[in-house]
């Protein structure tokens, strides 16, 4: 079969940076290009075919490792066969997010909230976040970075899920020696990581004095002495304006200085760095996602 489809369309048909199919071939095996004159890979129809599968198997969580074995045959069966028993039991919920991205698509506003308000009382609050928010916010991300949506139509999904989080009305109970405060740094406005941690605590019967983004470090210090929590939930995921390696040792030790007692911290969104000892910062967890903070309060690990 001759082979004149070029790396970009194929990645594209793929779903992925032409980079992954490049190392799709090295490890794998999974296509077999010829070279141009100029050395540029060239694939077959037939390759442009399991690309556009793969692409849509991909979505569907399968792994690359299970798919590269697969002929063109094979993969178009699997895409064909019905939901797995786990799928099939978040069906309801699949298709109305798949519904949420439709109307998304059209600037259609008013029916996202609806889609969202819907899945919102139809299930729990943990299984709200866990199944429909982190989901589709880890959803649209993808699909901005590769330019199927735009960052506006990012943002209005961060707006209308900000939005729904706030009706999620869990009662703040619980052993308030357990207590958490959540906020962020100042210059992080990343506040939608610590409404769901919020959420999340609240869930789990953790108390929280929820205080909001971007606190400069005398006046957060300030804070906490003054409700005399022990734990504080940082919000550490970087961004344009914030970035984790650079500023999150400095705030801290100025953090430090303003502390009457001994505080524990969690970073929510950071990454294992070398901190340096300090005076009233006692343990410091870094967590890199919701469901190691949800197992953190799940083992009362936050007890004092």
């Amino acid at each position: 079969m001759k082979k004149n489809v070029g790396i970009n369309v194929l990645s594209k048909a793929c779903g992925v940076l032409p980079h992954a199919v490049r190392t799709w071939e090295t490890r794998y095996e999974l296509f077999k290009p010829d070279r141009s004159d100029g050395g540029q890979r060239l694939y077959s129809e037939n390759d442009l075919q399991r690309g556009k599968l793969i692409g849509v198997l991909l979505n569907d969580g399968h792994r690359i490792s299970k798919l590269a074995k697969l002929t063109l045959a094979g993969l178009e069966k699997l895409v064909k066969q019905n939901p797995s028993p786990d799928q099939r039991e978040n069906l309801g919920t699949n298709i109305s997010v798949a519904k949420l991205f439709h109307h998304l698509s059209s600037y259609e506003i008013d029916d996202v909230v609806t889609e969202l308000q819907h899945l919102r009382m139809s299930c729990g609050a943990k299984e709200y976040i866990f199944t429909v928010i982190l989901p589709v916010m880890q959803e649209i991300g993808l699909k901005v970075a590769k330019g199927i949506y735009s960052v506006t139509q990012e943002h209005i999904i961060s707006t209308v899920v900000r939005d729904q989080l706030g009706q999620l009305a869990l009662p703040n109970i619980g052993d308030k020696s357990r207590k958490v405060i959540l906020a962020t740094p100042n210059g992080n406005l990343h506040e939608l990581s610590i409404l769901i941690a919020d959420i999340i605590c609240r869930a789990d019967r953790v108390p929280t004095s929820y205080l909001g983004a971007s606190h400069p470090a005398e006046c957060l210090g300030e804070a906490i002495n003054a409700l005399k929590v022990k734990t504080v939930v940082l919000g550490v995921v970087s961004s344009d304006h914030w970035e984790y390696e650079k500023h999150i040792i400095k705030y801290l030790k100025k953090l430090d200085k303003y502390l009457k007692f001994q505080v524990n911290i969690i970073l929510g969104g950071g990454r294992e760095i070398d901190f340096p000892l300090f005076k009233n910062i006692g343990q410091i967890d870094v967590i890199d996602n919701f469901e190691k903070f949800d197992r953190l309060l799940m083992d009362y690990k936050l007890a004092i």
